[in-house]
């Protein structure tokens, strides 16, 4: 099954079913679910499954209006209108308990990637810098792999979404990812739920500055990743190997584009995904009712010769993912202004 989330012009959010180039709503009547997390907590997902509840649902929503999935990906804010229906990220916490909705991501999971981080931290340093490809190698022998958390609830966007880019950037580059998510059974058990794509952007400047700057680089107010387009259900999906590309549009013109692959076969740990799910729940454990969104880390890095200066504002960063997932798309607009430390004064 493919699942969306979208807003209406009325503020109000809705859970679809894709079937074809159609999405049903599955809350046309008002009285359905409005999220996969009510599927999930609310519609008995978590007891019988995700697409038996979404299977109930559809039965009666029969009826209910259509939309086209075609408008709903064109008719997006990034315009700077709701004037209709338009996409949100695809899972997402309740909306007067967002962080139930936990998002962490791994690091360094894929060699390309680790081998040009590597590259990049020497050249801002003038240093020897093997933090990285130590990193890539100890995974790979079984060992913890690197996993961060971004903690706040309006860090993650969806399809058309503006992400921000705060005014002390020194690189802002995107990060193509494929994403997992989980919810937590009636018997108390990790369940895969689905898969979608994802944007977690960096502030590679700073990260290669230092690595240590590491939770500076990733987290910042407004719009630091994004989520989406669709949620395809763990028993239609193939999470083994997937085609990915990241194309950068400055003022409708493409100015850097990568290709990759990724899934557990290009995962640089002995059990796949399920080790990084090893080292995230059995030191921090899902509880009832809460989401997880785990990013799987990056095989495509845009290096300084790739895009210089990084990401500007007025870019639009365009991701494409296999396996019925589709494409990502998100503006980048400038982090406002926060002035809250204007007086005070250093007292030294």
């Amino acid at each position: 099954m493919k699942l969306v989330q979208f807003g209406d012009d009325q503020g109000r959010e809705h859970v679809g079913l894709i079937e074809g180039d159609e999405v049903i709503d599955l809350n046309a009547d008002g009285n359905g679910p409005h999220s996969l997390y009510e599927i999930y907590y609310q519609y008995d997902g978590y007891k019988t499954g995700i697409e038996a509840s979404v299977a109930l649902l559809r039965k009666r929503a029969d009826r209910s209006d259509r939309l086209s999935f075609q408008d709903l990906t064109s008719q997006i804010p990034m315009a700077g209108q709701e004037g209709g229906p338009h996409l949100l990220k695809p899972v997402s916490g309740p909306s007067d308990d967002p962080h139930r909705l936990r998002v962490w991501l791994a690091g360094v999971t894929h060699e390309d990637s680790a081998k040009l981080r590597e590259i990049e931290a020497k050249q801002a340093t003038g240093e020897q810098v093997n933090v990285y490809e130590q990193k890539y190698r100890e995974c790979a022998a079984g060992g913890r792999p690197e996993l961060f958390q971004k903690g706040e609830p309006d860090t993650v966007v969806g399809h058309g979404q503006a992400l921000t880019r705060p005014q002390d950037t020194q690189r802002l580059v995107p990060e193509t990812e494929l994403v997992a998510v989980y919810g937590l059974t009636h018997e108390g058990q990790v369940e895969l739920l689905g898969f979608t794509g994802g944007n977690d952007v960096t502030d590679n400047g700073i990260e290669a500055a230092n690595p240590l700057n590491l939770p500076q680089a990733k987290n910042w107010s407004g719009a630091c990743a994004s989520l989406g387009p669709i949620l395809v259900t763990a028993a239609e999906f193939d999470p083994s190997e997937l085609e990915v590309s990241c194309e950068i549009l400055r003022q409708g013109r493409r100015v850097a584009y990568k290709e990759g692959k990724t899934g557990e076969a290009h995962l640089n740990m002995p059990d796949g995904l399920l080790h990084m799910e090893r080292a995230l729940f059995s030191r921090i454990p899902l509880l009832p009712g809460q989401l997880q969104a785990l990013f799987w880390g990056t095989p495509i890095v845009f290096a300084e010769a790739d895009l210089p200066n990084g990401l500007q504002d007025g870019d639009s960063v365009r991701m494409s993912f296999s396996g019925g997932i589709g494409v990502l798309e998100n503006p980048v607009i400038p982090l406002p202004s926060i002035d809250q430390l204007r007086q005070r004064k250093s007292s030294r």
